[in-house]
């Protein structure tokens, strides 16, 4: 669901919404409509219907009897054209009197016609002279389709009088739904009929559809928000595993480097090594060499006697030629020569600190003379013969220099 939400498009969304609110608002007013016209209206005068089978036939006989044509039509015309009442003579060929009100538009008016009489059906009712108060025809219920002849019925009683006329029933015939709907469209606030139900409807239509379209804003707005906050965090954690990586490229090659330091410092020890062994050997060689020369030389001196000079001494040049140590040594001399070079500086370093506090201490020495000097005077002069010991000359001093 939240997939479709975020794929959907808003120009293709709300239309579809609209769409569907459309239809369900279609198919409630059409059902409105059939509860309304077909239930309600239907089962208001199916009521009406079978009262009036009860009690109209004896009225409308008696009136004809006396011939009071004005109180006949002021009773048909009492259902102010809702529906219609048609009296005809006996044998139901000419109408006689109907409904001639009209409430809003006609809509049972174009059935009163003698031809259609006999397609009526709701069934009519005799008008005899002495009708008999028994009714003939009724309804089971409000919901009843159609009237039944009750078990009270006498035919007998009913034959035995002059028929006078019969009174047809002739019931609302309702507007189609599209003209129903259509007039609610023309007028939506005329709060008559069904149109209150349209209203209603309506109102309840658009409110569902605006609050449809608002959770719909805000739950893509939501998730809108969450995948950018996915996303935020998805490009974190690339940017922390490229790091990662680089950290771990780096730290392969430190120990790479380590190790390629470790094994240059096993070389660097084994040749120190094998150097100092060379030292030694080189020691060892020049000992035994000065030895033999210094042999060498008594026995020519014993040779030549006392006397003698050492002006004709020719040195032999070595029998071998000098061996790789030298060049080691040779190689060493300069690494020496610096370190003997910062040694000397560091020395320079602390003789001139050694000096600073040399001078320091000098310092304090004049101090203290001073401050002994200003204190022997001040007790001369508040005491001129006071007995100021001597120096003794072989009094100790204080050396503050450094020793």
């Amino acid at each position: 669901m939240d997939k479709f939400i975020l794929s959907a498009k808003k120009r293709i969304f709300v239309p579809g919404v609209l769409l569907v609110v459309l239809c369900g608002w279609l198919g409630v007013c059409y059902a409105h409509y059939m509860s309304y016209w077909h239930g309600t209206i239907f089962r208001v005068q199916t009521t009406d219907f079978n009262l009036l089978h009860r009690t109209l036939p004896p009225l409308l006989s008696r009136m004809i009897i006396e011939g009071r044509d004005d109180l006949i039509q002021d009773t048909l015309n009492s259902s102010y054209g809702l529906f219609g009442l048609v009296v005809t003579d006996a044998t139901g060929s000419n109408i006689l009197y109907k409904t001639d009100k009209v409430y809003h538009h006609e809509s049972w008016q174009s059935n009163a016609h003698e031809e259609l009489l006999s397609k009526c059906d709701e069934p009519y009712d005799l008008l005899l002279d002495g009708a008999p108060m028994e009714p003939v025809y009724g309804y089971e219920s409000p919901r009843s389709r159609k009237a039944v002849r009750l078990p009270t019925y006498l035919n007998k009683s009913h034959n035995s009088g002059q028929i006078l006329g019969r009174l047809y029933f002739f019931r609302t015939v309702p507007p189609s739904f599209l003209k129903d709907i259509g007039a609610f469209i023309i007028k939506p606030f005329e709060l008559s009929s069904s149109r209150r139900g349209y209203l209603y409807i309506s109102v309840n239509s658009l409110t569902l559809s605006a609050v449809l379209l608002l959770l719909f804003w805000l739950r893509k707005r939501g998730l809108m928000l969450k995948q950018k906050e996915i996303e935020l965090v998805r490009s974190e954690l690339t940017a922390r595993k490229k790091v990662l990586e680089q950290l771990t490229s780096e730290l392969t090659a430190q120990k790479s480097r380590k190790a390629w330091l470790e094994k240059e410092a096993d070389r660097a020890y084994k040749r120190a090594l094998g150097l100092r062994n060379s030292l030694e050997k080189l020691k060892e060689s020049l000992s035994v060499t000065s030895a033999v020369a210094g042999t060498q030389q008594n026995v020519m001196v014993q040779m030549r006697g006392p006397d003698s000079t050492n002006e004709g001494i020719k040195v032999r040049p070595p029998a071998h030629p000098s061996s790789g140590i030298l060049d080691e040594i040779d190689a060493i001399l300069p690494g020496l020569s610096d370190n003997a070079s910062a040694l000397k500086q560091q020395a320079s370093v602390l003789h001139d600190y050694c000096a600073t506090l040399e001078h320091r201490q000098h310092e304090m020495q004049r101090i203290v003379d001073n401050a002994f000097s200003n204190s022997l005077g001040n007790v001369l002069e508040s005491d001129p013969h006071a007995m100021v010991p001597p120096a003794m000359p072989g009094a100790e001093s204080i050396d503050m220099r450094p020793s």
